[in-house]
């Protein structure tokens, strides 16, 4: 509808012009009358196409009509021409004037069509052979019709790049939010939703990477098995709420025992992996120590006043890129074994 508007505005000021040229002696009046309420009325007929919604049942692909309009528009400019030869390029201006309002809206191949069809109308409204002679035309007349033109042609560009600046605002404002929406995304697809961490598939893509730069490097690198003690009892006697906020807990506080190379992530329920590039069995050893230290100093007084967290851990090294599986079980039956001999301790293998 606002398309529509500012068309029938448009053609309606144009039709002003034809009626002050002809007052000024630029063309005949009846040809002038003419071609102003064709340019009116055509406009008037697209407005009414649009707002019963018929143009959005029959060209869904182009509701607002441009290519019509424009096309109609060019029609206007090409009628005029021949009663405007005192005025010569005039018409040519509100020609490309339509074809530029169209191109901005329409695909390749309906511009394309638009271009040619404005260069057969101009060059039948130039060669058209019932031309009347043009009239004398005073030169302060003359000045006078042509910088209304151009007005009235600046005044049509005006309105149609603040069209197109809102577009391009539009389309910055879209690419932030796709952008923002592509990062929760991938963050939805690589991290766990409860505490914020890797989850196994960004892991395994972690492991792999890590691995792969082992073998380059010739540096250690050590893999940790974690799981939570008596996390069910946790569960059982404060509820779920409060096993999530353990979970959670757990990894704020052991993400702040580690390094910026240091991968942390859940592996599935109350376990947790933890990857340790440039790291010895020693040294990995010393890290999972700290850690339970740092749990025994902080304990989580958001779920029972002095409530502390341990955990059993299976420790081992890895071997490369094909050692991956084997370590993860490695270090998965380690910790079964720190389990069974006590919980709250690591086992090497």
């Amino acid at each position: 509808m606002r398309h529509g508007l500012l068309v029938l505005g448009l053609q309606g000021l144009f039709g002003l012009w034809l009626l002050a040229a002809a007052t000024l002696g630029a063309m005949p009046t009846p040809a002038a009358w003419a071609l102003a309420a064709l340019c009116l009325g055509g406009a008037a007929l697209f407005l009414a196409l649009i707002r019963s919604g018929w143009s959005e049942r029959h060209c869904p692909d182009d509701p607002a009509l441009t290519l019509a309009h424009s096309a109609f528009g060019l029609v206007c400019a090409a009628l005029a021409t021949p009663f405007t030869t005192a005025l010569p390029g005039a018409t040519l201006a509100v020609a490309l004037l339509a074809v530029v309002w169209g191109a901005f809206k329409l695909d390749a191949r309906r511009a394309r069509w638009l271009v040619g069809w404005a260069f057969v109308l101009l060059a039948a409204g130039q060669l058209w052979p019932g031309a009347p002679p043009a009239p004398t035309l005073a030169a302060p007349q003359r000045a006078v019709l042509l910088l209304t033109l151009a007005a009235l042609v600046a005044l049509a560009l005006a309105v149609l790049l603040g069209h197109l600046n809102g577009l391009r605002e539009r389309l910055e404002v879209q690419h932030v939010e796709l952008t923002e929406a592509l990062e929760r995304i991938r963050r939805l697809a690589t991290h766990d939703e409860l505490t914020g961490l890797p989850n196994r598939r960004a892991l395994l893509q972690a492991l792999q990477a890590a691995a792969t730069r082992q073998t380059r490097l010739r540096g250690p690198v050590a893999l940790v098995m974690i799981d939570l003690d008596h996390f069910k009892a946790i569960n059982d006697r404060w509820g779920h709420r409060a096993g999530d906020t353990v979970l959670r807990g757990f990894a704020e506080r052991a993400q702040a025992t580690l390094r910026g190379i240091d991968t942390l992530g859940r592996w599935g329920g109350e376990e947790f992996l933890l990857l340790l590039p440039d790291t010895t069995l020693a040294q990995a050893q010393a890290c999972v120590e700290r850690l339970r230290e740092h749990l025994q100093r902080t304990p989580l007084d958001e779920v029972a006043d002095g409530l502390i967290l341990g955990f059993s851990a299976g420790v081992t090294a890895v071997q490369g890129p094909a050692d991956l599986d084997a370590a993860i079980e490695r270090a998965d039956r380690a910790m079964y074994r720190a389990k069974a001999d006590g919980r709250g301790r690591s086992e090497v293998e």
